[in-house]
């Protein structure tokens, strides 16, 4: 009978060493996926700074790019109330496809009320 008290005396120390064990663990596994999600999160991508000029032109718009950054065409979306506005093919643009400044484009609509969207930030270019 006695042998069995002196078991039991014995696991309470060990139910504190293994609760002070999983606390450290639990604390530690916590902080590493903190650190995790806070190094993988993705700086947000920088909006290039454009000045345009839009001017109708017949039943089309001109978009002159006035100064600031050259932007690659495929990174940009012209919309009007909502709708993507398609890039007239006659627009002069060099073969890298980069507009720059006092180079036009011409879009195929006579709305000048045009919003110029960076697709890869999906940022509005003001």
């Amino acid at each position: 009978m006695q042998r069995g008290r002196c078991l039991q005396a014995d696991e309470s120390g060990v139910s504190d060493v293994v609760g002070t064990v999983l606390m450290i663990t639990i604390t530690v596994l916590m902080a590493t996926i903190v650190a995790i999600a806070i190094f993988n999160l993705q700086p947000p991508m920088d909006i290039p700074h454009i000045d345009v000029d839009i001017e109708p032109n017949g039943s089309n718009v001109d978009v002159v790019h006035m100064g600031g950054e050259p932007v690659d065409v495929e990174e940009l979306k012209f919309m009007v109330h909502g709708q993507e506005i398609t890039i007239n093919n006659s627009s002069p643009l060099n073969s890298s496809n980069e507009w720059s400044i006092g180079t036009t484009i011409t879009l195929d609509t006579n709305n000048t009320d045009i919003n110029l969207i960076h697709k890869p930030s999906q940022g509005l270019i003001e």
